[in-house]
């Protein structure tokens, strides 16, 4: 998916939200803002893949900011909701008439802990009652079928953000009772409110997968040249790839590995549009 016309001001708005977690200086940030308007306009005519120009942008703005993590204490705080609110979740799974089709839509809820999207306000106070909130609206797109499906094999699922990565727990116990082999992605280094190894550990990804594996650099999503070697392999020979959110979608939707199964909330008009669904919808699409 390239990038639209929409997406800049976003990026500028997460550029300064990140910036005023760690500073106040103004200067720091009109800094950021500078450089990433730079870099913005030296590659937007080109029509780049928004979350590889968004990831240039980030790191950029780590290194003005001079921290490895600006998002600590949100990924911190995501975390700790989520590990609250999990027993909840999965008593709801247990329960359910459809354990996997349940689980999927828990796993897409989690995708609530996306800090810095403009126009999405993340649920943290009151996100029991916005998971059975969601529960009751369901999905938009329901491919879930064809995922079971799809499970018996070898799968590799490409996780998201910090405190969504709990629930993602849920539906990766549930294609472990059916797959072959579950190999699990996370960023390898800090970036933006994405689950790195550490977040992972916290949530007993380890305890569940065959294998915990990075994308390298810490990229927004995926970028095949920054992959390792074994995640690049394990990706060429799934049986199924299980995609969680936006940027992932963004990295993937245009690219020849298949069959792909997306799961995400539409949070911004450009995903939403792209997908042919609404702002707020949740998805779970295959394409094959």
């Amino acid at each position: 998916m390239k990038i639209s016309p929409l997406c800049p001001s976003c990026l500028l708005g997460r550029v300064y939200y990140e910036a005023k977690l760690v500073t106040d200086d103004e200067a720091v940030i009109s800094k950021c803002v500078e450089d990433s308007l730079k870099i913005l306009a030296e590659n937007y005519s080109l029509r780049p893949i928004n979350a590889h120009l968004a990831t240039r942008i980030h790191r950029r703005v780590y290194e003005i900011l001079g921290v490895d993590d600006p998002y600590a204490e949100v990924k911190r705080r995501a975390n700790e909701v989520a590990k609250q609110v999990l027993p909840f979740a999965e008593k709801i799974v247990q329960g359910a008439e459809d354990s996997f089709r349940t689980a999927v839509i828990v796993s897409i809820t989690g995708n609530n802990f996306d800090y810095g999207v403009q126009g999405h306000k993340v649920v943290e106070k009151e996100f029991k009652e916005f998971l059975q909130r969601m529960l009751g609206e369901g999905l938009r797109i329901d491919d879930t079928d064809r995922i079971r499906e799809l499970c018996s094999g070898k799968v590799v699922y490409l996780t998201d953000n910090a405190g969504e990565i709990f629930f993602d727990t849920i539906l990766m116990n549930e294609i472990k009772k059916r797959c072959e082999r579950l190999s699990v992605v996370v960023r390898g280094k800090p970036i933006i409110s994405d689950a790195t190894l550490e977040d992972a550990m916290l949530a007993g990804v380890d305890r569940i997968a065959d294998e915990v594996l990075t994308n390298g650099k810490g990229a927004i999503g995926i970028i095949m040249e920054e992959l390792p070697e074994e995640t690049k392999q394990r990706l060429n020979e799934a049986d199924l790839i299980i995609a969680k959110g936006m940027a992932n979608y963004e990295c993937l939707s245009d690219v020849d590995l298949r069959p792909i199964a997306f799961l995400l909330t539409a949070k911004c008009e450009p995903v939403a549009n792209d997908i042919g669904v609404e702002v707020g919808d949740m998805v779970a699409k295959v394409v094959e």
